[in-house]
């Protein structure tokens, strides 16, 4: 059990220090920044369709950009929104989190290993 936590935290930490940190402004000078969120998979089925026609609900005036469908790890979606936006997207139903990216440095060294 405890070897498939640290597994998905590794994972989704190497997701988030992947990813990029801030980008460009929408249209009406909103900053955006890349966000992760968590869905549940039992209202979204892990479709990336769905993710889109969701990301269509709430950002307004561009176009969504989702950058990444997550199906293994997590279920969810990374995609670029203003901080609105983001709000906008906690409120909507089967939503779990909605977390801006963040870098994150793991010292793989520090971490003890389990022992049998």
């Amino acid at each position: 059990m405890f070897s498939r936590t640290l597994l998905v935290f590794f994972a989704f930490s190497i997701f988030i220090v992947c990813s990029s940190r801030t980008l460009a402004p929408s249209p009406d000078n909103s900053p955006t920044q890349l966000y992760i969120v968590q869905v549940d998979p039992d209202v979204y089925h892990n479709d990336c369709n769905n993710y889109q026609q969701l990301l269509r609900k709430v950002v307004h005036g561009r176009s969504p950009k989702l950058i990444y469908c997550y199906q293994y790890v997590l279920s969810g979606f990374a995609a670029v929104f203003t901080e609105e936006e983001a709000e906008n997207l906690r409120g909507e139903k089967g939503i779990y989190r909605v977390s801006p990216d963040e870098e994150v440095h793991i010292d793989v060294a520090r971490i003890k290993q389990p022992s049998h």
